[in-house]
């Protein structure tokens, strides 16, 4: 074989937990089911139309804040998908993560931040100082963000 293959290894990717996806999918589901039967009882058109719109509606927020959003790890960056960004950070640029109650805020060397919305860690995590995977996932962040500081391929980039 005359091309050379590169093997990497899969990033690691967490995304909102299932059962909020499961929920927030069958609350949809309700909306079309209640839709369908507005339009077979044969309701008023103005107020079908209304109640489709509203369902398509809930069908785009499903769909951006709790299916499309997740953090991977790749070898050399942290990707964030998030509501309404798509975000690719090199770990030497990491300085901090912290997960909260709206998600995980990843701090830069740049003077911004921004939030990884598909791993929180609730309140009473918190108050209890129980360990979550959003605790671990940060723990893993700054790690490799160390290492890429502390590599001497890191400094001469």
């Amino acid at each position: 074989m005359s091309q050379r293959e590169v093997v990497t290894e899969p990033p690691e990717v967490w995304r909102v937990p299932a059962g909020v996806r499961a929920m927030a999918v069958g609350v949809f589901f309700v909306f079309v089911a209640l839709a369908t039967l507005l339009t077979s009882i044969d309701a008023s058109a103005p107020g079908v139309l209304a109640f489709w719109a509203a369902t398509l509606l809930v069908l785009l927020g499903v769909w951006r804040w709790f299916l499309l959003p997740y953090v991977a790890l790749t070898p050399e960056h942290l990707v964030v998908q998030g509501v309404f960004f798509h975000r690719i950070e090199p770990y030497a640029a990491i300085t901090g993560a912290t997960p909260g109650l709206y998600g995980m805020r990843i701090e830069t060397r740049r003077p911004d931040s921004f939030v990884a919305w598909a791993l929180q860690k609730s309140k009473l995590s918190e108050w209890l100082d129980r360990t979550t995977p959003a605790d671990e996932v940060a723990a893993t962040i700054m790690a490799r963000a160390a290492a890429a500081t502390a590599s001497p391929a890191a400094s001469s980039a």
